[in-house]
């Protein structure tokens, strides 16, 4: 197959879509939300930032990789004290997860990942294609930065060296999306000056530490009510030069990811029948 102009299913005709289709592309689908990001990021940044590295990771890939139109409300009730959010109810979510998925693969495509970029939307997505997947649609879902995490939480100087909200890791990954912007990068940098680094999680009510709920590993909302900051993490250890540094780093390891759930063949479907289980073929490039 010609190396296609775009990988943006939105920017093709009709039949650039069926060629891609007929040449086995997988179909990426990034999917993010709208809600608050603290005083210093703007309301889309779990979806720019999704949408970015889903693309770039599918122009660096072996596997040949179509990115769908964005899905860009997602699940974001424990935001929507504050202004700025809007949130689809966790069946919705789904629904429209489970729809997206399925027209992919009536078109053709032979699987869908679909790329988060909100934590409110990874247990609601693993949900999702578990039951896609024992229905017989080829769909899996992954966050946007998890193949490479060993690789770049080191390169966090600030108090969390993870993930959180708003945190060092987001502010300094929009920071460098945007470093083409001075007007943006001004504001981000004047707003994230002097923020008290955040440790603990929203959920606790402030000034109180003991966490019985990250100790056990249990499951509770990090709700960011009207009083709250609406951010954890450490955004003021971010800066341009990491987020670039960072980008290189997850997109690379996105583009694996694409490149090996492409080619692995996988158990799709309920087979009660030993002799004859039900295979997703591994998916070779045609030349």
């Amino acid at each position: 197959m010609t190396k296609p102009r775009t990988v943006l299913w939105q920017e093709m005709t009709d039949s650039e879509v069926a060629l891609a289709r007929d040449a086995d592309s997988i179909v990426a689908v990034p999917v993010g939300a709208i809600e608050q990001h603290g005083p210093h990021l703007p309301v889309n940044t779990d979806i720019v930032l999704s949408t970015a590295v889903t693309k770039a990771a599918a122009e660096l890939t072996s596997a040949t990789v179509l990115v769908a139109p964005e899905l860009s409300v997602g699940f974001s009730p424990h935001h929507l004290s504050r202004p700025g959010t809007l949130s689809l109810r966790l069946t919705t979510f789904q629904m429209i997860v489970g729809e997206t998925a399925a027209a992919i693969v009536a078109s053709g495509f032979p699987r869908v990942v679909f790329v988060n970029g909100h934590g409110g939307n990874s247990a609601p997505l693993r949900a999702a294609v578990g039951e896609l997947v024992t229905d017989g649609l080829p769909a899996a879902a992954i966050d946007y930065f998890a193949p490479s995490e060993a690789t770049w939480a080191p390169m966090l100087s600030g108090a969390l060296n993870r993930v959180g909200h708003a945190c060092e890791f987001e502010t300094a990954l929009f920071m460098h999306l945007r470093s083409h912007d001075n007007e943006a990068v001004t504001r981000i940098t004047r707003a994230k000056k002097g923020l008290p680094p955040r440790t603990v999680q929203p959920w606790l009510i402030p000034g109180d530490e003991d966490d019985p709920i990250t100790a056990a590993g249990a499951a509770w909302p990090p709700i960011f009510q009207a009083d709250d900051s609406g951010y954890y993490g450490d955004p003021a250890a971010a800066t341009i030069d990491l987020g670039e540094r960072l980008f290189a780093v997850v997109a690379i390891g996105l583009a694996e990811f694409f490149a090996a759930f492409a080619a692995t063949p996988l158990r799709l479907g309920i087979s009660r029948d030993p002799e004859k289980p039900s295979i997703s073929p591994a998916i070779r490039n045609k030349d």
